[in-house]
Formats: structure tokens, sequence, C-alpha cells
């Protein structure tokens, strides 16, 4: 299983287009435009975005804008064997939303998700959409997904998740702030290349209840933007004027000394400074210092304070999710929300 393509449907597609490439980096690989929907698509040779706006009220995104903001409606997988998912599907008695025709070349079918989102799941990619050149942009993949689920959902979708679409759980969260809380499952698929994780709120006033609250219900929180270089690669970002959530000075002084208390050397100097001044969040596990995980977050990028970008490195091959990160993450959301 691999991530096919992200479907966003927005207020105004031209703006989010125009974001990801100057502010991220992306390309433009086209547009396409019928009477009711125009559809910009931006992405590399990793990952593909498709960004649509209303233009009558005829339109399914105008639906959609009517009862949600702008976000993420289809998250589309690629998989070997989509006649299995189509079996599970179907002996479940779960509603099939639409399918490929004869005329296509490309075998998909259209499901329903947790909550308001879909997936669509294809056989294989559609050999028509290609960048014009190859890219040598950083951003190397899409690491993973979030989707957060109100309170007493994480279980059920957890298991819908593990039993349509054939995901495991890797790791268990559960995070408390002075303020709020949350719990969260991520699950990996068998073959390792597709990251979905899911949120509930563990009390009333957790931000994962706002997020619900503000998205009228389930939905993408964010997706993380895997790069090889996330130090050069927020730099530069952060010079086009791309805005992360700010992370307290404590932070980096905890940071520091549990580096210090554990004698390993996982950073030069030059980079720990380079991770200060960015607000670059790291975590490591003790039994294997090497492996490094590096995470980033955008401030939300639509009108409603919902959607944003995270930005990760997995150094020396880095698995799974830092609790400290996850906790640095949701205090720093919090406080972005309270401002």
């Amino acid at each position: 299983m691999e991530i096919d393509r992200i479907h966003f449907y927005v207020v105004d597609a031209l703006r989010t287009r125009d974001l990801l490439i100057e502010q991220i980096g992306l390309q433009a690989l086209g547009e396409r435009v019928n009477e009711h929907t125009i559809e910009y698509l931006v992405g590399n040779d990793n990952l593909l975005f498709s960004i649509a706006s209303p233009l009558t009220a005829a339109s399914p995104v105008a639906d959609y804008l009517a009862r949600h903001p702008s976000g993420v409606k289809d998250v589309s997988f690629r998989v070997t064997d989509l006649n299995a998912i189509r079996k599970r599907i179907e002996s479940s008695r779960t509603p099939i939303l639409a399918t490929s025709d004869l005329a296509e070349d490309v075998e998909w079918i259209k499901i329903r998700g947790w909550g308001g989102i879909e997936h669509t799941i294809t056989q294989a990619r559609s050999k028509s959409i290609k960048p014009a050149i190859a890219t040598t942009d950083s951003i190397i993949s899409i690491d993973h997904v979030v989707l957060n689920v109100p309170a007493g959902d994480l279980e059920m979708a957890t298991v819908w998740y593990i039993h349509f679409l054939g995901f495991k759980v890797q790791q268990n969260f559960n995070i408390q702030s002075k303020k709020s809380g949350l719990t969260s499952k991520a699950l990996i698929s068998p073959c390792g290349r597709v990251r979905f994780n899911i949120n509930e709120p563990s009390s009333s006033n957790s931000q994962i209840q706002e997020f619900l609250d503000l998205n009228c219900g389930a939905g993408i929180q964010h997706i993380a933007l895997q790069t090889n270089d996330i130090l050069s690669t927020v730099d530069r970002l952060g010079q086009q004027e791309l805005a992360f959530l700010s992370i307290p000075q404590a932070y980096y002084t905890n940071l520091r000394n549990r580096a210090n208390s554990e004698q390993n050397l996982l950073l030069t100097n030059d980079e720990w400074q380079q991770l200060e001044r960015l607000q670059i969040l790291m975590d490591w596990s003790s039994a294997t210092p090497t492996e490094i995980l590096l995470q980033i977050f955008t401030q939300p990028i639509f009108e409603s304070p919902t959607f944003f970008f995270e930005l990760i490195e997995r150094r020396n091959r880095a698995q799974g999710f830092g609790q400290g990160n996850f906790q640095a993450l949701f205090e720093a959301i919090e406080e972005y929300n309270s401002i």
C-alpha cells in the first residue's frame, strides 16, 4: 500500500495552490475545470495533491464546504490487491460510493472513511499525471496522515482501518498537558509504507475537541511531509515566509539536559544551534540514540485553524513517533489556539 494522492476541498484553490508552490516548493502539475468545479494538481515525483474549489453551488465541493471548513476530503491509497479490499467492503454491506468504469485504464473504488472523509482505493497510479521535469526538492514523500475523531470513537475507528484496509497498531499514546489531553494510536500498513494516526480527545477542553468543533466532526488534522534534511529545508521555507508553531525555550533546555545526562552526542554544536533557532523538535530512544526524529509544524494554512502541515526527518531510519515530540506538539497547538 502507498498513498496515491490527497484531495483538498477548499474555499480558494488558487491561493492554496500558490502557497504549496511558493512557500513549500512543490510544482504546478496542471488543472482541470468543468462548469461546477476547478481543480489544481500540485506535487513532485513523490507526492500529489489535488486542490478543488466550487465554481457554482452545484459543485460537490460547495456541498462539502457547507458542512466543513477547507480541508482534506479524500486520502487515496494505491494497493496491490484491490479485489480483496472490495470483497471485505461488500461482505460488510458498507456502501461503495463510486467505482471506475470500463473506459478507464485504472481500476478504483471510493468508500467512506471515518467521519466526513473518503478513501479512493486504486489498483495503480494514473500514468497521465507526472511532473514535467524531475524535482530536486528535499520533500521526499508523505510520511503520515493524522485523523482526529470524537471521544469514544478511537477504538472503533482503529478497528475499521485494521479490518478494511489492513493497518496494524504500531504505537499507543496518552498525552496530558496542564490544560487537557488526548489518546492516540499510530497505525502502519503491513508493508510499512503508510502511517495513519488517529487521535481522540480525553477531556472536553482538549485541542482535539476544539478541532472537532471547528471542523464540524472528524477530519484530517495534519499531513507530515518527509524531508532528508530538515535543517536546510526549514531554513529555506522560513525565508519563503512559511509560518511555523513556536516552541518555548524550556523545551530546548530540557532537551540538552536529557542529552547530557545520557551522554549521547546526537548533534554537532552547529546543529544544536540551528535546531533551537529554527524551533525544530527532536526525540530519540535511549536504546538507539543515533536514530533521531526531527519534526516541526506549520501554523494552520486555511481560513479556519484546523489543518496544518508537519515536516519530519527520520535520521538513520528512525521509526515510530517520539513521546516527547508528541507532547511538545500538543502543548504548542494549545498555546497557538489560546492566542
